[in-house]
Order: structure tokens, then sequence, then C-alpha cells
């Protein structure tokens, strides 16, 4: 059998506070702090503190219960009275405008400070900020062998071409001339056609970073820049010397149209060019041994399969690598030879 220890509840801990008369503070702060009390606990301010009941306790107990009134049966509930409504002047208060002079035109405005006057003055439409670069489709860091190898075309090259040269000799064939191993050169340049139509206009400075990128690399004497809206064989360029010249095709030299092949529809647009266009100007390009290179936004799944076969089609995205545009280009040219 386990004997409960004794507590000392709260109640036996006031009695002995009251019963406790120490007389120096010093033993009145120690006996504070011993019991967990504040030091100020037992402090001369209040000798007599008595823990009392609240004021409310007295008066709740001495009131008398009261019960609440009976409601009275079958009596109507009658609705509040509205309140009568405000009469509105009939007619308009009469107000008077004041005029403030304007003390900037009254040269009443106090001078400005030296560092603030000399400032230049704000523009409208032209923030602080300086504007955010356009992200390029052809970044600059690819772009140099991305276009390169669109515009690469054969020329004769300086090493033998030792194999054709061997299989020349077993064959007994006669050798007029020693086989040289092809080399693929830009020195040709291209002629880049640029369709500007209204279809196309959120691609219109996208076409002039191409431009850019175009005649940086090739240079602006062997890439000159045609202009069409419609048919790509009326596309006409501008010069300071010649003024208005069309487009006419050289034999040898590439031609890279950026267009969507009028694809793209738009309402109240003016009609755009059909497939047949389109065809006409490959056929044309074909017969005047012209490599036709196109840049399209558009997928190449959603070009035409009859454009594929006369032209290469390069998908205009920061996707594009140079490989697949050379791997392209090289199966375009063994299938002209």
């Amino acid at each position: 059998m386990s004997t409960r220890l004794p507590e000392i509840g709260l109640g036996d801990l006031m009695k002995a506070l009251e019963q406790i008369q120490p007389g120096a503070q010093a033993e009145r702060e120690r006996i504070a702090k011993c019991l967990g009390f504040q030091a100020g606990y037992f402090s001369n301010s209040m000798p007599d503190y008595r823990p009392t009941q609240g004021a409310g306790h007295s008066a709740q107990k001495n009131r008398l219960p009261t019960q609440p009134l009976p409601a009275p049966a079958n009596k109507p509930v009658m609705p509040p009275k509205p309140e009568p409504a405000v009469e509105l002047p009939k007619k308009i208060l009469p107000f008077k405008l004041e005029i403030l002079p304007n003390s900037l035109e009254a040269g009443m405005a106090p001078s400005l400070p030296p560092e603030v006057e000399q400032r230049d003055s704000l523009q409208l439409g032209h923030p602080n900020s300086p504007p955010v670069a356009r992200l390029l489709l052809f970044s600059e860091r690819k772009a140099r062998g991305l276009l390169g190898a669109a515009v690469m075309q054969p020329a004769p090259g300086y090493d033998l071409d030792s194999k054709r040269l061997v299989r020349a000799f077993i064959q007994s064939q006669p050798v007029r001339k020693l086989p040289m191993l092809p080399r693929y050169s830009t020195r040709h340049g291209c002629q880049l056609l640029l369709d500007f139509s209204d279809a196309l206009a959120p691609w219109w400075d996208d076409m002039r970073n191409l431009m850019r990128q175009f005649q940086s690399l090739l240079g602006e004497a062997v890439c000159p820049v045609y202009e069409f809206t419609r048919n790509p064989q009326e596309a006409v360029r501008w010069t300071e010397t010649a003024g208005e010249q069309v487009w006419q095709a050289i034999p040898g030299k590439p031609v890279v149209v950026a267009t969507d092949f009028g694809l793209t529809r738009i309402p109240l647009c003016e009609p755009r060019p059909g497939l047949s266009v389109w065809l006409e100007f490959a056929q044309h390009c074909r017969r005047q041994q012209v490599p036709l290179i196109a840049l399209t936004p558009i997928e190449r799944v959603r070009c035409p399969k009859e454009l594929g076969r006369l032209m290469s089609l390069i998908h205009w995205n920061p996707a594009t690598r140079a490989a697949d545009v050379k791997r392209l280009i090289n199966r375009k040219q063994r299938q002209a030879q």
C-alpha cells in the first residue's frame, strides 16, 4: 500500500504568506525569491494586501434570477416605418469657378537648384531604362556556321583526288586532267530575297537581323538584298547609283529567300501567293542552275512536299543546327549532279 505524499495547495501557500511578518527588506526579498515570486512581492507599499473577490461577484450573488416575459400570443408584427425620402433641390445650386494664376507663366515660381536646372529634360516616349535587345532566331554564336553551311557551293580544290586517279589507272582510262578533290566555299555569295508582306509583320525585325548577319558573313558587295510582297520573281532593290533594280537569276549564285510561302492568313490582308507561284519560281531557278534555299518560320512538316523536292527548306528556329543544314545542302547537291 503506497502512502500519498502531502501536497501544498495554492490556498495553503496564501495562508502561510499572510502569517509571515518579516521585518527587514532583505529578508522579505529572500523569502519571495525562495517561493518563486518577484523581489517586490512583500514591498512596504502593500503591507495589508489580501486577495479579494471581484466586485461583480457579490452583486451577482445577491441578484435574483429573472424569468423572461412571455410573448403575447397571436399579435401581428408590424414592419418598421420607412424613413422619409430626402427632397432634392429643384434647381442646380450655383457655383463659382475660380481660375488660379499660373505661377510658372507669371514668373512667380522659385528658381530651381543649379544641379537640377542643369539636367536634361525628360522626353516623352523615351524611357529612362534602355530597351531590351530582341532575341535573334539565329544567335550570333552559331549564325556564321549555320548561314555559311546554307550558301556553301563546291569549287575546284587544291588537293589531288588519289582514289579517282588510282581507279582510272586500274581501268586503263586516259587521264587528260588530274582529278582534284572539291572544296566548299562561300566566295560566290548569295542573293537574299526577303518577304515583307503584311502577314509577316511579326518577323520583319528578324529579317532585318538576318540581312545584317548575311552581310557581315559574306560582305555587302556579294550579298545584295531584294524585297517583295507577293511574287519573288518581282523582288526589287534600290541603290544610289542604279536606282531600282529588279531581281535576276545569276547562274551558280545561290538564292536565299525568307518567306512563309503564303501559308499565314490574316483578315483584311492582301491576297497571298498560291503554290503555283512558288513552283514556277523554283522551276525558274532550276533552269538557270541557281541553288535555291528557303528560310521559313513554318515547320517543314507543314510546307508543301512539292517545294521540298525543288529547294532546300530550312526551319527558321533557334533550335536549328549547322550540322542539319550542311546535311540537307549536301543531299540536294548530290541530287542535282
